[in-house]
């Protein structure tokens, strides 16, 4: 949640906010149930034991305004309890292999200070696997602890998020979506807080590819559970039209104000397009 933490107190919590109500509706099209806790700039997510892990990181991948996804193990902030959840997980057996210890601390200081914690737990790791060095540099092997005041937390390897900003906090933006220029537009203007409404005629398949980044589009019942705005007053109102091109363009007025064209791909080149491709995922 990088770029929300840098906004005014209101503003954070209105955006974070919405995006803990699209994170929960993104995992809920996906079959998976979660809640949430915001904590020290963190959004700490459980979900059932049940729950598809897959389905649950897709969620995440495909929800804007989340930065990174460090899937985690909750075990005890102990040393021996964290080699103990190590070794269950299979430690590198190559002799000469290195490692390092790459810890945390989160919230205010326990029992451990994140360097403490780091030295004990890789002499505990040393002791039993002595095949493996220390390598602080570029290990082999990385181990990631979040150290919290009341557990430690194994990090599996981190998942890129999107980025950018909520769905939603920024407002309406219209889309015909009848090509696929029309669909990398309105993935952009996405990825910066807006909510896409679609023509009646949008593409289908094209529609599908975009639902994928916000279960609004799914259906209206999502529609109307997802309805947003930035701020109040404004839930619902559209404010302008984005596309590739928008040549029959013709802004018209809502109380006075009329709607703005958005061409986020003018004067994109070739080669720029092709990256955007390959971000979304269809090239």
């Amino acid at each position: 949640m990088a770029e929300i933490q840098l906004k005014s107190r209101p503003v954070r919590r209105h955006m974070r906010v919405a995006l803990e109500r699209q994170l929960k509706a993104q995992a809920e099209l996906r079959g998976v149930e979660l809640s949430l806790q915001p904590w020290h700039g963190l959004l700490l997510a459980h979900a059932p034991a049940d729950s598809d892990p897959e389905a649950a990181a897709d969620a995440f991948r495909h929800t804007f305004g989340i930065v990174a996804i460090d899937p985690a193990e909750q075990v005890e902030a102990a040393p021996e309890s964290v080699a103990d959840a190590l070794e269950a997980g299979g430690v590198p057996d190559v002799t000469g292999g290195t490692f390092a210890i790459r810890c945390r601390r989160h919230g205010p200081k326990g029992e451990w200070g994140s360097q403490q914690f780091a030295a004990a737990l890789g002499a505990e790791v040393q002791r039993r696997a002595p095949h493996l060095e220390v390598d602080l540099g570029e290990p082999d092997w990385e181990v990631r602890v979040a150290l919290m005041p009341d557990h430690a937390s194994l990090l599996a390897e981190r998942i890129p998020g999107p980025g950018g900003l909520p769905t939603g906090v920024q407002g309406n933006v219209r889309s015909k979506l009848a090509e696929e220029l029309d669909l990398l537009a309105a993935w952009l203007v996405m990825r910066r807080g807006c909510r896409i409404i679609l023509d009646e005629g949008a593409d289908p398949a094209l529609r599908a590819r975009l639902t994928v980044w916000d279960a609004a589009l799914a259906d209206d019942e999502w529609a109307l559970k997802l309805n947003s705005g930035p701020g109040p007053g404004h839930a619902g109102r559209v404010w302008g039209r984005v596309g590739a091109d928008l040549d029959e363009f013709e802004a018209a007025d809502d109380r006075n104000v009329p709607l703005v064209r958005l061409e986020p791909l003018a004067g994109w080149s070739e080669a720029q397009l092709t990256e955007l491709k390959h971000r979304f995922g269809i090239a």
